[in-house]
């Protein structure tokens, strides 16, 4: 168990045979696990399993000179024989051992689940020897009959992805998540994939069940959405800045992943926050 504090999340793309608990304590981006990509904020949580590649990108205004900003979280890491080979085997562990088997795609824990679950782990924090073991054994407990989580990849993925494909997979991920603002093209991916278009394309589908433009669109998406929330430019210069060339583009993508418009959104989620300090 640990708690990283950094000016940033430092770590790319990357996979790790332990399962691994991550509570981000401070900083906002976007995560990725597996083919899944989705916005992160103050008190986010989930859990993986082993050799599920994820990474957390902050937002760029993290990575900006003389930023005061941090990124902090706790995380902890076990492997499944931590305890002996055969305890999570025993009758009693049947449950956690089909948390396991979710965590193969990633879980995100929601609502009162992941309040209590992170009372938790920052009380481990200054815990020590078998306190330390009884609170995670509820953290799993807890998590193994929650109704409260909701997975992150597609099965599709965690089937086709082999360890050398992701190694390959890291690379295009890392080349995306820092030009997506950019015009990337799919000839572009290909040579950071070292491969012919045509053989990038059925790889990245394999790897991902997506598209490459339909991921790339994803992250842009994902990007404007927070831009939205922050209020600070208004919709047309969000387009611009999240990666699109156009607003007829930019609108039909932005209701193909949200189910909304722009404006539907920032009006929906302004009207939430007001009523919240009502």
């Amino acid at each position: 168990m640990q708690k990283d504090v950094y000016p940033y999340y430092p770590t790319p793309w990357h996979y790790h045979p332990e399962y691994e608990l991550v509570l981000v304590l401070k900083s906002t981006g976007q995560r990725t696990v597996g083919d899944s990509v989705e916005r992160f904020s103050d008190g986010d949580l989930v859990f993986l399993g082993p050799n599920l590649p994820h990474a957390y990108q902050n937002d760029p205004v993290y990575y900006q000179k003389n930023s005061n900003l941090t990124a902090e979280a706790i995380v902890i890491h076990f492997k499944e024989d931590f305890l002996g080979k055969e305890f999570f085997n025993l009758p009693e562990m049947i449950y956690v051992n089909q948390l396991f088997d979710k965590a193969k795609l990633g879980v995100k824990v929601l609502g009162d689940t992941r309040e209590k679950i992170s009372d938790m782990m920052l009380e481990m924090q200054t815990s020590g020897g078998h306190r330390r073991i009884i609170l995670l054994l509820s953290i799993l407990e807890m998590l193994s009959v929650s109704k409260e989580i909701q997975l992150l990849a597609n099965s599709g993925f965690v089937q086709q992805s082999t360890v050398s494909a992701n190694d390959r997979l890291a690379k295009v991920h890392e080349y995306i998540m820092e030009n997506f603002k950019k015009d990337i093209s799919l000839v572009d991916a290909a040579k950071v994939a070292n491969m012919s278009v045509p053989s990038f394309c059925r790889f990245f589908k394999a790897c991902t069940r997506k598209g490459f433009s339909n991921f790339l669109n994803e992250v842009r998406i994902g990007y404007a959405r927070k831009l939205l929330l922050e209020d600070r430019y208004n919709i047309a210069q969000n387009c611009y800045e999240s990666g699109f060339k156009n607003m007829s583009n930019f609108n039909r993508q932005f209701k193909k992943y949200t189910g909304e418009s722009p404006s539907h959104y920032k009006q929906r989620v302004s009207q939430s926050i007001n009523a919240s300090y009502l």
